[in-house]
């Protein structure tokens, strides 16, 4: 049932805006792998892979101008966007899936440096799940064309995770790299 829902909330995604559909998909995959390296549980390593598909679920929600945007955000629109994962948080609890993965989707814009959002929570106060996502969500961001920007290089932008000055979990990024390999992602 549970993977019926995330599926039928996954196609809705992809009807609405196939660029983040997919981005989703990329950034469950990189999450599954470090679950995998981390050596969660069969059960977790689903888990995570549900929350990081559904990651951006909440941008349903948001107007196609703000969307489809190939400008910088005013400051107002940032906030804006910043509210999709309070509106993909409502959404999947009010659907029943569980604390762990209605919490992935919430703080996965939350940093280890407390400079992040939509609480500013700092270290082991982000969720794990949060903390997973957020590692797989920028790779993906970084190494996939963008309207205002073409896909950087995996070397360049793994060097980046690493030079992130206390953004991500570094245990956590350990993992990443680990599964950077797993994943045989051509680093060149």
């Amino acid at each position: 049932m549970l993977w019926n829902l995330t599926l039928a909330l996954f196609y809705v995604l992809l009807a609405r805006d196939r660029v983040t559909a997919i981005h989703c998909k990329n950034v469950a995959k990189y999450a599954a792998a470090i679950g995998n390296v981390l050596g969660l549980s069969p059960e977790e390593i689903k888990e995570v892979y549900i929350a990081s598909l559904l990651h951006d679920v909440g941008k349903i929600g948001l107007p196609d101008r703000l969307l489809k945007t190939t400008r910088k955000y005013t400051r107002w629109e940032k906030q804006m966007v910043q509210q999709h994962v309070v509106i993909g948080r409502n959404l999947l609890a009010s659907l029943g899936f569980s604390k762990a993965i209605v919490d992935g989707v919430y703080y996965h814009h939350e940093r280890y440096d407390g400079m992040g959002y939509i609480k500013g929570l700092i270290g082991d106060q982000i969720p794990l799940f949060g903390r997973i996502i957020a590692i797989a969500d920028t790779f993906d961001a970084l190494t996939s064309k963008r309207p205002y920007r073409d896909p950087l290089p995996v070397h360049q932008a793994i060097g980046i995770l690493k030079d992130s000055n206390g953004q991500f979990d570094p245990e956590l990024l350990k993992c990443f790299l680990q599964s950077v390999e797993l994943l045989r992602i051509d680093v060149r």
